[in-house]
């Protein structure tokens, strides 16, 4: 519902609204006349109220009315009286007889008390100096002492000298001569008081030093005169810039006296210049021995910190808050900071480890300040270092990549030659193990690297340095892989041309390889356990590239065994070709093509079991024994190869044990029955009969599922035993179960016959 008040403030047209919007429904004429009512009621309220607000303005200005009369009343009572106030100064002076001559009486009785005063000063002034001086040189005795006199010495001296002012000034108008003479004889004076300033300022530049030896109270003293000059020296400048006075009174000689001018000493300017200048000397002997030896003037500036907390809770709340002498102190050493911190980092031998003391120094400098003294980098300036820490650090990943490439140039240069030349048999451990010096030179240098980084204790520059290591042992895997291939591929190809004791040295390269897979392991676990990485998101990082380098490590030294591989059974080439071929039927004892494979890969085994890193052996007999009964079902395709019957099945089975019994040496007869089973059900379907060849096709079709069909077909049209007609009826029984094919059947592992020609 609106009120009365509401409606009588608002325009009419708005009125006119307002009753529309009281009005919406026939229904509420019914209660017009209670509405009209209620509104008359509220109209009657306001009306009292507006009455009440203007009878109290009323009363209210009438009572400043009659104020304003009464403070006129006032005035005018206050000038009459100073009217006749003047008046009677000016009768009393016409009753006094003399008046003119008692004035000049009183005057000349003033000079001469004057004068006596001045005379009895000049009379004690040598003996203050020498009691001034006493005292003094008691104080200076011992600079970090209590200096009980230092007041008593600033407030005599400051008599002494407006002594000094006011007779000069007094003298203004005498003669060369009288003013000649006057300040020679007030020259001892001033010798004092030069004295005394550098006695304060001595205590300004052991200021630091006063704090730590619990003398606080001296520095309250020191401040406090500076203060109270500094206080003189303002009211002399206001007195110099106004004009002379009226009224001022006369000297001797009736000269006019007014107010002794002062020196102004600037005591507060010169305090923080004589700070500046300490602050200055601390860290001037430091910038004298930056080129010989930065990081140690880096590290001596340990001095910078416990002097700010000094500053800050000992002396600052002991001096006035307008010196701001924290702040001072904190720019005046931070600047100092910066231009030491800038000349080193133009110094001429800045190496990788400085660059990562620097930018760690830097990174505690800012954050020391803000724990500890509570000011935010934002609020020193300049920056250290200009804010090109990322400059630095690129100039110093640029450095770790210059050296690492470099070192690992000339290590790779020498161990080429020696691998290549082959002039010598590789080393051996105490193990007998063959071995180089790459992995032990490459992780040394990698590990130098690491450890400064960790130094930094900053994540990004760990990360990025791990980084460039990973990129220099990836250069340095891919080098040694390319360098055993071409190697091998020489002596493959010609023989009689190459060096002899490439197995040796390949040997060698594979060892290092595993071992360098374990030196990055361990450098792994050391930067875990040794917390060398803070951020976990960072060591979750570089965790993984260390694992996936590991890997590639182990990936070189498998490429290097199955060059090992390569090497045995490209001796063992001549008498693979000869299985199953009219030679393989006749042989005897004495030329047998499997018994001749079998000791030319012993004799190769023997030299890997002594010399060759004991778990890469295991991978390599496991690999050997799957090459060589890959290269038994592909001699089955041998050309000139015929699968003659009866002699073919007794011949297999020699043929098998004569391996079996070669890898008994290496394996345990569980895992070798397991591992022949696939040329076992080979050679079974081999000499099956034609009534049962399905059925042995097809109980190794159904373990061995990726077994070729080409290798099928070629074995069905070796036998001798079987015509045209009955080999085609047999495969073609098998190429419909070729054809079957269970769409909902799971993706099963590649067997040993994925490795055999197609």
């Amino acid at each position: 519902m609106v009120d009365a008040k509401s409606v009588i403030s608002i325009a009419p047209d708005a009125k006119v609204a307002v009753i529309a919007a009281m009005l919406k429904h026939p229904d509420d004429l019914s209660t017009l006349t209670a509405m009209r009512q209620k509104l008359i009621r509220e109209k009657a309220i306001v009306d009292q109220q507006l009455k009440i607000g203007v009878q109290n303005q009323m009363e209210e200005t009438r009572e400043a009315l009659d104020i304003l009369g009464t403070t006129k009343e006032q005035v005018l009572g206050i000038r009459s009286n100073m009217k006749n106030i003047d008046s009677l100064c000016k009768d009393a002076q016409g009753l006094i007889t003399d008046y003119p001559r008692i004035r000049k009486i009183s005057q000349t009785h003033q000079n001469f008390v004057a004068t006596q005063t001045l005379v009895s000063q000049f009379q004690d002034l040598y003996t203050d100096l020498d009691r001034i001086r006493e005292m003094m040189d008691e104080d200076r005795a011992d600079i970090l002492g209590p200096a009980p006199n230092l007041l008593k010495v600033a407030f005599q001296l400051h008599k002494l000298e407006q002594l000094r002012d006011s007779t000069l000034h007094m003298a203004r108008d005498e003669t060369l001569d009288v003013k000649e003479t006057l300040k020679s004889y007030f020259g001892k004076l001033d010798q004092v008081v030069v004295e005394f300033e550098v006695y304060l300022w001595e205590l300004t530049r052991n200021i630091i030093e006063l704090i730590k030896n619990k003398q606080a109270p001296v520095v309250v003293l020191l401040i406090k005169i500076i203060e109270r000059e500094e206080l003189e020296d303002a009211k002399a400048v206001s007195v110099s810039t106004k004009t002379e006075r009226r009224g001022s009174r006369q000297g001797l000689g009736g000269k006019k006296l007014d107010k002794p001018p002062r020196k102004v000493k600037s005591l507060r300017s010169k305090f923080f210049d004589i700070l500046h200048d300490e602050v200055s000397r601390k860290f001037g002997i430091l910038m004298e021995n930056v080129d010989t030896e930065p990081l140690e003037c880096l590290e001596a500036t340990d001095f910078v910190f416990p002097d700010l907390a000094l500053v800050y809770d000992d002396l600052y709340p002991r001096t006035p808050s307008n010196f701001k002498i924290f702040p001072f102190f904190v720019l005046e050493y931070h600047r100092h900071v910066y231009e030491l911190s800038n000349k080193i980092v133009n110094s001429p031998d800045l190496d990788g480890g400085k660059i990562l003391h620097l930018l760690r120094w830097v990174r505690e400098y800012y954050t020391n300040m803000n724990h500890q003294l509570g000011v935010t980098e934002e609020l020193l300036e300049p920056q250290l270092l200009d804010g090109n820490e990322q400059g630095l650090l690129d100039e110093y990943l640029k450095l770790v990549r210059t050296n690492l490439v470099k070192w690992t140039n000339n290590m790779m240069t020498t161990a080429t030659k020696e691998f290549t030349e082959r002039q010598n048999p590789p080393e051996k451990d105490s193990d007998r193990l063959y071995h180089m010096q790459t992995a032990n030179i490459l992780f040394e240098m990698v590990r130098q690297q690491l450890t400064l980084a960790a130094d930094s204790q900053q994540a990004k520059i760990m990360e990025q340095v791990v980084n460039e290591c990973i990129e220099v042992l990836k250069d340095y895997q891919k080098r040694w892989k390319a360098l055993i291939t071409s190697e091998m591929r020489q002596q493959i190809d010609a023989p009689g041309t190459t060096p002899a004791g490439l197995a040796e040295y390949i040997m060698a390269a594979t060892n290092d390889q595993i071992k360098c897979a374990e030196f990055a392991d361990a450098m792994l676990q050391m930067m875990i356990s040794e917390n060398m990485i803070r951020s976990a998101k960072t060591m979750e990082t570089i965790q993984k590239v260390m694992e996936e380098t590991m890997d590639d490590f182990f990936a070189v030294a498998t490429h290097g065994a199955n060059s090992l591989l390569d090497l045995a059974f490209n001796d063992a080439k001549d008498p693979l070709s000869k299985l199953h071929t009219s030679s393989w039927y006749t042989s005897d004892e004495t030329n047998d093509p499997m018994g001749l494979i079998v000791a030319t890969l012993k004799d190769y085994n023997d030299d890997f079991k002594t010399h060759l890193n004991d778990y890469m052996f295991s991978k390599l007999a496991d690999w050997m024994l799957e090459r060589l009964m890959v290269a038994q079902i592909d001699a089955l395709r041998n050309r000139g190869a015929k699968l003659k019957f009866p002699q073919i099945q007794d011949r297999l089975e020699q043929d098998r044990a004569k391996v079996f019994n070669f890898f008994m040496e290496y394996k345990s007869q569980s895992e070798l029955e397991q591992d022949f089973d696939a040329i076992e059900k080979l050679h079974t379907f081999v000499c099956s009969p034609k009534r049962s060849a399905y059925f042995d096709f097809f109980a190794l079709k159904r373990i061995y599922h990726d077994l070729p069909l080409s290798l099928v077909e070629d074995i069905l049209g070796r036998r001798d035993d079987l015509d045209r007609s009955a080999s085609k009826e047999i495969l073609e029984s098998i190429r419909e179960k070729y054809k079957e094919k269970d769409p909902n059947e799971a993706p099963r592992s590649a067997t040993i016959f994925s490795k055999v020609k197609q």
